[in-house]
């Protein structure tokens, strides 16, 4: 990756030019790097999420205007930059009351918490559930939206530090996978019992096993993979009739109706006391390179952000 100057992009039919406060730095942008995920050409802009001000207006944009505060989620808008192109249909108004760091947050993070828990497998009172990387961005967010919806969960972390965000974010029980193996650990909190869904955004290293700590009828949701993805799957694996869902989050914002609706909830969430979402790392635009690094050896917690 470098850092160069390119030429402010002009808005289409039906887009807007974002002056980009925040972009969100994610796991998904390492895949596009890593060409897990193909890139539509070469020299590209990382970078599919950010939060700024509408700084100008394509043709046949309706309902938005110039100096509105806007977040958005939409791969091809190469958000690692101080101005991004975005088509109005992926826009989301972002309230007086909430942040740009906030706002950025929300969508991915926040969004994704938000369609795991309440869309994958809806959790309600009782559900025991699991989360890896629990003092992750995402998984941090996890654990207060099941928390909020009833649920008794337990997360997985790395070091001490990392177990108290945890905690601090909602989690009933936290595991140092370092120190202990979770899948024992999980059957001896649940007494056997196992969870009734995990919430895997680690993948390869963890995927697995988890089939271990699973209760009968319990479904895996492999949202990401953070150490990989996992080889094929084993039929032989579900016979306690598990369930296995690989979900993607623009499945479930497809429309500008759903978009919106899981922004707001989670605005609303927020601004409500519900969530916190206050523990950012933010570096400088310039600093992509090192932003990566820290996501990929694991030395962050919360979300980290790129300043334009």
């Amino acid at each position: 990756m470098k850092f160069e100057e390119v030429l402010i992009p002009e808005p289409g039919q039906n887009e807007a030019l974002v002056k980009n406060q925040f972009s969100g730095i994610n796991y998904l942008d390492v895949y596009f790097r890593g060409g897990v995920f193909p890139l539509p050409s070469l020299p590209a802009t990382l970078g599919v999420e950010g939060a700024g001000v509408l700084e100008k207006l394509g043709p046949g944009v309706e309902d938005l205007a110039i100096g509105d505060h806007v977040a958005y989620f939409h791969v091809g808008s190469g958000s690692y930059a101080e101005y991004s192109v975005v088509p109005v249909a992926k826009l989301v108004k972002i309230p007086s009351d909430i942040t740009f760091e906030q706002a950025a947050t929300s969508m991915i993070q926040g969004m994704t918490a938000h369609y795991l828990v309440h869309s994958i497998y809806p959790v309600g009172p009782g559900t025991k559930v699991l989360v890896h990387a629990a003092a992750g961005g995402t998984g941090s967010l996890i654990c207060q939206v099941a928390k909020n919806a009833g649920a008794f969960v337990i997360g997985t972390t790395s070091t001490k530090e990392k177990a108290d965000k945890a905690r601090a974010c909602g989690a009933d029980e936290v595991i140092i996978y370092s120190n202990k193996d979770f899948v024992q650990e999980v059957n001896r909190i649940t007494k056997s019992a196992g969870v009734n869904v995990i919430y895997d955004g680690v993948g390869k290293a963890t995927f697995y096993k988890g089939f271990g700590c699973l209760a009968t009828r319990g479904t895996m949701v492999l949202f990401g993979g953070a150490s990989g993805y996992p080889d094929s799957l084993e039929l032989a694996l579900l016979s306690r009739s598990h369930s296995v869902v690989r979900p993607k989050l623009v499945d479930y914002i497809a429309t500008p109706e759903e978009l919106n609706e899981r922004a707001n909830d989670v605005f609303n969430w927020i601004s409500q006391g519900k969530i916190k979402m206050d523990s950012f790392t933010v570096l400088a635009l310039s600093e992509a390179k090192k932003a990566h690094d820290m996501l990929e050896g694991k030395k962050t917690t919360g979300k980290l952000l790129l300043k334009s």
